[in-house]
């Protein structure tokens, strides 16, 4: 996945000396902004026609950009040294790169349910803890300690369902709807709780040939609210509504591309939520 940039940020009172206490100064922003680049590997194992096991081995690259303004005040030179300082610890122009959290699925197939040629597939598993975490960032930022927001992984084993229909128009033409969500259980070592996402898919699929399909999409997706150690994380927490254009080329080893396009979103928070930009994915997968 290509992120062309997401926007996030907050308002900010606070400064940071040279002996590094935490001290006021005058109202300002940090402006944050974040591109990265997702890969996905998937793993895809048919133990009988209608009973499959998968795998999704993502890795993500995270380049982040951060600078400090002041819409509405002039500052003095201690306040703009004591601000950059501060911000410093906060968000950094540094890029992150790791492995994220592994998923393994159980999919079960059923058929001609409510006409000939339909589908259902129902599948549940567990995302697995191989993304790295970090320590809580609100307690380091008010001790006036350096910190990292963003995160590889949740920390936890992570209780996933996803539904699929397919219902055939034509013979190249199907309807398809996707219900994908997930629902995290308890906190990490860190005492952090990860937010409980779903997403809901609306497609329409057009097959010309055997190994190309095209698909056109509309998504509902909500994020909800992280907690550390019970106090609700205000960096977490959006909806969003987007236009999903994407290509399957190939069958046993299958390209996919899709490309992400938002035309609603609302921040449930305000903190350093990222609104997104367009967003172009790419997953690479092998039937065995």
């Amino acid at each position: 996945m290509r992120s062309f940039e997401a926007f996030g940020g907050h308002s900010e009172t606070k400064g940071l000396s040279t002996d590094g206490q935490v001290i006021q100064i005058s109202p300002h922003h940090h402006s944050v902004s974040l591109r990265f680049l997702h890969f996905n590997m998937g793993l895809r194992y048919q133990l009988n026609p209608k009973l499959a096991l998968s795998l999704a081995i993502p890795y993500t690259i995270k380049e982040q950009t951060a600078r400090v303004e002041w819409p509405d005040h002039h500052p003095t030179r201690s306040e703009r040294e004591a601000s950059q300082r501060n911000g410093n610890i906060h968000h950094r122009n540094e890029t992150y790169t790791g492995l994220n959290d592994l998923s393994l699925l159980v999919t079960y197939k059923l058929a001609s349910l409510l006409r000939t040629n339909d589908r259902l597939t129902l599948s549940a598993g567990l995302s697995l803890p191989t993304g790295k975490t970090e320590p809580d960032p609100w307690k380091l930022g008010d001790a006036g300690q350096k910190h990292l927001h963003l995160q590889f992984g949740n920390g936890t084993v992570i209780p996933m369902l996803e539904c699929r229909y397919w219902l055939p128009i034509t013979k190249s033409i199907v309807l398809q709807t996707t219900l994908v969500t997930r629902r995290p259980v308890y906190e990490n070592r860190h005492k952090f709780l990860a937010s409980a996402d779903t997403s809901f898919f609306l497609s329409a699929v057009f097959q010309p040939i055997e190994l190309l399909r095209v698909r056109s999409s509309w998504m509902v997706s909500r994020q909800g609210f992280g907690y550390w150690d019970g106090r609700k994380d205000s960096n977490t927490g959006l909806r969003m509504n987007a236009l999903v254009l994407g290509t399957n080329i190939g069958q046993q080893t299958q390209l996919s591309t899709s490309l992400i396009v938002p035309i609603h979103q609302r921040m449930l928070a305000s903190g350093d939520t990222f609104e997104h930009g367009m967003l172009l994915s790419s997953a690479l997968s092998r039937l065995f």
